[in-house]
């Protein structure tokens, strides 16, 4: 895949140190809107999937896209191996990326583009021959993304879930074809 040149020129992915878990939280929670007015502020369980990164970097690969100007952490993605206790949806095979969450200021960068990039490549390292995720299926923006990138959409692997839950799209990415 093609990351976009503004993203090469401006920020580098790497994984997140020990030190930067608190700031990857914040960041994944705002990534995700959740600091606005008016915000739907999620429950619990998620509150914490969303927040706590040394939880994250245990069961995956917890990376960081940083500013290389400023060293400021302006997104972030996990990638789970079949099996962690994270993972939802990956099958046998397959890797999983969750919380792919970009500052919302820092949008438009291709920084979310940069950090599929390198899960793929986390996944191909691994020996995975697909990547699984899931996203809202109100989120546009996200599937516009991931659709763009190559992903699939597999309507046959969306399972219902109970209100007040959001309804998950689940896409595919066959690293064959990549």
């Amino acid at each position: 895949m093609t990351v976009p040149t503004q993203a090469l020129e401006t920020a580098i992915v790497r994984r997140a140190r020990e030190s930067e878990y608190e700031a990857v939280g914040e960041l994944t929670f705002r990534g995700f809107g959740h600091h606005l007015a008016g915000a739907r502020q999620p429950d619990a369980e998620r509150l914490n999937l969303l927040v706590n990164a040394r939880a994250r970097a245990a069961a995956g690969e917890l990376l960081v896209a940083e500013d290389t100007t400023t060293g400021e952490l302006l997104g972030t993605v996990t990638v789970l191996p079949h099996g962690s206790s994270l993972a939802r949806q990956a099958e046998p095979r397959e890797v999983e990326v969750r919380l792919l969450a970009v500052l919302p200021e820092a949008r438009r960068r291709g920084l979310g583009w940069l950090l599929l990039d390198r899960a793929s490549e986390l996944a191909v390292a691994q020996g995975a021959e697909r990547i699984v995720l899931d996203t809202g299926v109100d989120n546009h923006g996200s599937q516009n993304l991931y659709e763009r990138y190559g992903y699939v959409r597999r309507p046959d692997r969306e399972k219902p879930r109970p209100a007040p839950k959001v309804q998950l799209a689940v896409f595919t990415l066959d690293l064959a074809s990549s």
